[in-house]
């Protein structure tokens, strides 16, 4: 595994909000044993009000919503579809456990969407990316053997186990959709990297969103769903990771 590839992965799970503002409220205790009360309570503040703020419904949504509304979902229509690409997402090869209880939530939630559509579109090839991350298995194996227990032939299958992250998905697949009509299945919040990342190797699929998070309900919550929750900050470190990838991506292309 190269050493720029660990590089980016420890700096950004560093930037992530809560290891982040962690660190910001040592700096604060520290500040407050050096008897500097102003500077460390300050800091104490800000990372306790962030990392409330993160945690609440609203604000979760808020950083969310333009990234899963970029693309609307795709509505299966008579146009030919020559390929499902389903990118790699989080999982655990843990042979104990049931075959979907392998995969994280985005990854069932990809699989599921690529499979629904390789049964709209049965001429389509499906393909399957991602790599083990330390794991027994790929994310592309446990997608493709999630594909066959569902109904997909193993014959309509390719499976990509060697690419780390969207990037070197999206330079393994060009090639191959290159002058093919192609659904790309990720993520609604991540979908806006992705297709930058497709786009800049040539290849321009049709985006297929799933996973979203930000749902709206039409009736009126009751006031106890916007306490500060787990889930609502997970919603918001899922944001801020992608808005840190097009960041990084950006300086990159500098």
């Amino acid at each position: 595994m190269g050493t720029m590839f660990l590089a980016k992965k420890w700096l950004g799970g560093l930037l992530m909000p809560l290891p982040l503002l962690l660190m910001l409220a040592l700096i604060g205790l520290f500040l407050l044993a050096r008897q500097h009360k102003r500077s460390g309570t300050s800091c104490l503040l800000l990372s306790l009000c962030a990392l409330m703020l993160l945690s609440t419904r609203p604000v979760a949504n808020a950083l969310i919503t333009p990234l899963e509304s970029r693309y609307p979902p795709h509505e299966v229509g008579t146009a030919p579809i020559q390929d499902i690409i389903v990118l790699g997402a989080a999982q655990v090869a843990d042979p104990r456990l049931p075959l979907l209880s392998q995969l994280g939530n985005a990854a069932l939630a990809r699989i599921s969407e690529g499979v629904r559509l390789a049964h709209a579109y049965p001429d389509a090839r499906l393909i399957v990316t991602g790599y083990a991350g330390g794991e027994g298995r790929t994310s592309a194996e446990l997608y493709a053997e999630v594909a066959v227990a569902l109904g997909i032939g193993p014959r309509r299958l390719l499976l990509l186990p060697e690419p780390k992250d969207t990037a070197e998905e999206a330079a393994a697949v060009a090639p191959l959709i290159a002058g093919r009509r192609a659904l790309l299945v990720s993520s609604a919040s991540h979908l806006p990297r992705a297709m930058a990342l497709f786009a800049a190797e040539g290849a321009h699929p049709l985006a297929a969103p799933v996973d979203h998070q930000a749902k709206e309900s039409a009736a009126a919550l009751p006031l106890y769903t916007y306490l500060p929750r787990a889930r609502y900050l997970e919603r918001s470190e899922r944001a801020w990771h992608e808005y840190l990838g097009l960041l990084w991506r950006r300086w990159a292309s500098i």
